[in-house]
């Protein structure tokens, strides 16, 4: 993985994408843990800008990430229910 230094990576644009405050690289590095690896945040970032090539680090965020989105996804759905049933 090659790094732009001007673009950022897909990684960190998924993640600017998920907003500030966003859970989703502690939730990888859980995941990660439940999975017997155990990952620095540091190791997460080097991973997500493109400076590392551990595989399983980038599958795990990608899982988690997809994740959310979809619990973001059901809760904007369920909100509409609600608006629209009220």
């Amino acid at each position: 993985m090659e790094q732009n230094t001007n673009e950022p990576t897909e990684f960190q644009q998924i993640l600017q994408r998920l907003g500030t405050g966003n859970t989703v690289v502690r939730d990888t590095i859980a995941l990660l843990a439940e999975r017997g690896l155990k990952v620095s945040r540091s190791a997460m970032y080097q991973a997500l800008d493109g400076r590392s090539n551990r595989r399983e680090l980038i599958e795990a965020f990608l899982e988690t990430a997809e994740a959310e989105f979809e619990r973001r996804r059901q809760v904007r759905q369920r909100a509409a229910r609600l608006i629209n049933n009220a």
